[in-house]
Order: structure tokens, then sequence, then C-alpha cells
């Protein structure tokens, strides 16, 4: 990957904790980014679930579920509430 020195800055329109709400130039709809340390965080729950269900305990892979679902609806509500205030319609249904 080369680094295209000529790429505009993105506009920061919400951040909540270790993820932020980001215009990037020529874009529709604005973007989700996240802090590096909490995306390995959010993968190496993927993971713990994953090795939950291959095992079997689904009972013990309600909590890496919990996890993951409590993250992705903190990031939406904040993205949500992002695009509301700056006029932006949702890439999705809600």
């Amino acid at each position: 990957m080369t680094v295209d020195k000529s790429i505009e800055p993105a506009e920061v329109l919400a951040v909540d904790g270790n993820f932020a709400v980001v215009q990037l130039p020529g874009r529709n709809f604005p973007a989700a980014a996240i802090q590096g340390d909490s995306l390995s965080v959010l993968r190496d729950t993927i993971k713990e679930l994953s090795e939950c269900i291959a095992e079997g305990d689904l009972d013990e892979a309600k909590y890496p579920l919990a996890e993951i679902e409590s993250v992705i609806s903190a990031m939406m509500s904040t993205y949500e509430d992002a695009s509301r205030v700056r006029g932006f319609k949702l890439p999705y249904a809600t």
C-alpha cells in the first residue's frame, strides 16, 4: 500500500471513547473509525466467540456475543447521532 500525500483530510464529526465518526472527502456518507487497540480487542472477542461455537459451548458464547453487540451498538448510536446532527441520511434502513 502506498500513501497518497495529496489526500484531503477527513472531517471529524463526533468522538465517543475509542471511536469516531469522520467524513471522508468525496464520500456520500460518514465513516466509523476505531482505534487500533479497540479494533484488536474486537477481533479477539470475535475469535473467542468463534472458538466457543466451534467447541459447541453455546452457553459460554453468550458473553463474547454480548460484548460484540454492545460495542457495535454504541458505535452505531454515535454514527446515527452524528449523521442526524450533520444532516446526513443513513446508508441503511433503521
